[in-house]
């Protein structure tokens, strides 16, 4: 089947007229990648039950309380120092880091810590202004 006539330049400088072929329609697709009737392979499998444990490990973290997320961050820490921590417990420690540091951006603990260090400066000036009538 002949498509609609382009015309190119050659490099003669010389319009020639082409008929380009169109393409037949490919064959559909499977989305699953699999013929009918096979089983997945055991990359595959692995692969779903490697998502499978990713997910259950990130709902597992988002239904902790705080201080537990706490205490297994020192757990995975800990157990890290001697290098001993699997892709899936470095994946876990990053979630529970990334949790934590979300708390830390929690709008009333920013107002205490804002207290706290108006408090601070206050004892700081206070303790100067000792120092200073103390020294003779």
């Amino acid at each position: 089947m002949l498509g609609k006539p382009s015309f190119r330049r050659n490099g003669r400088g010389i319009d020639t007229e082409q008929r380009c072929l169109r393409r037949r329609p490919s064959a559909p697709v499977r989305r699953s990648g699999y013929p009918s009737g096979q089983k997945k392979s055991a990359p595959s499998a692995d692969r779903d039950a490697n998502v499978a444990a990713v997910l259950s490990v990130a709902s597992r973290i988002a239904s902790m309380a705080d201080r537990d997320v706490r205490q297994r961050y020192h757990d995975l820490v800990d157990k890290g120092m001697g290098g001993e921590l699997t892709a899936l417990e470095r994946f876990e420690l990053e979630r529970i880091e990334t949790r934590l540091d979300a708390e830390d951006r929690d709008p009333q603990i920013e107002a205490r810590d804002r207290e706290w260090e108006v408090e601070r400066s206050k004892l700081l000036d206070s303790i100067e202004d000792l120092l200073t009538r103390l020294r003779p």
